[in-house]
């Protein structure tokens, strides 16, 4: 009876391991798919009616609310947070878990800088910003560098906290959107930046615990 308990657990496991990476060749294709956009000026026909339909419904009080989500979002709270959570597992001696976490969201702003160099897609003009930007567009380092960070906190959460509690994860990663929809709103980004960054940032953090859950010996989560 426990060998078939081991035989369904090993089954379910790879079945879940192989969803996963079916994910990941999901979030790189998208991501693939309007980077080659971007690289040949053709730009997305979603860009324009949505960020035009933002500047229609722009409020005092969301745009408050925007400008709010928009720094929680900065690349410098999200570095400095992430540092002090890797100091904090590597005084729990979880050694792993902290080159794991600097791993996935280091790497992602890397990725994020060295991607804006390359495709230098300006800033959308067809509104005015809601708040002063000068660097390039694509990817929103915003939405990559929020999703690496909350998701890759939503994946150490899975694997360290009771059932329970791992809500808490969900509710980073809900954020997370926010923040990335913030800047379309205040006129910063085309929304294909953000689209952008969400799936490179996933699909980074995704492929790290792909590659390193295995040395762990723990199930991959979703």
């Amino acid at each position: 009876m426990a060998g078939f308990r081991d035989s369904t657990s090993d089954a379910r496991r790879g079945w879940a391991t192989l969803l996963l990476w079916l994910l990941l060749a999901l979030l790189l294709a998208a991501f693939g798919l309007m980077a080659h956009g971007v690289y040949d000026h053709q730009g997305f026909s979603f860009d324009g009616p949505i960020l035009t339909w933002f500047h229609q419904h722009v409020t005092p009080a969301r745009t408050a609310v925007a400008r709010a989500l928009s720094r929680i979002g900065e690349p410098k709270p999200v570095a400095g947070v992430t540092a002090l959570l890797v100091v904090a597992l590597f005084v729990l001696r979880r050694w792993r878990d902290g080159v794991v976490i600097a791993i996935e969201v280091g790497g992602a702003a890397a990725l994020d800088l060295v991607s804006k160099g390359i495709f230098a897609r300006p800033r959308p003009t067809l509104f005015p910003h809601l708040v002063p930007e000068s660097n390039f567009s694509f990817p929103s380092g915003h939405a990559m560098g929020d999703m690496a960070f909350y998701l890759a906190l939503y994946l150490l959460l899975w694997r360290t906290l009771p059932r329970r509690w791992r809500w808490i994860g969900v509710l980073g990663l809900l954020l997370a959107v926010a923040i990335g929809v913030s800047r379309p709103y205040l006129q910063v980004h085309y929304p294909s930046d953000v689209l952008a960054g969400w799936a490179f940032g996933a699909g980074w953090v995704l492929g790290v615990h792909l590659l390193t859950s295995h040395r762990r010996k723990r199930r991959p989560m979703m």
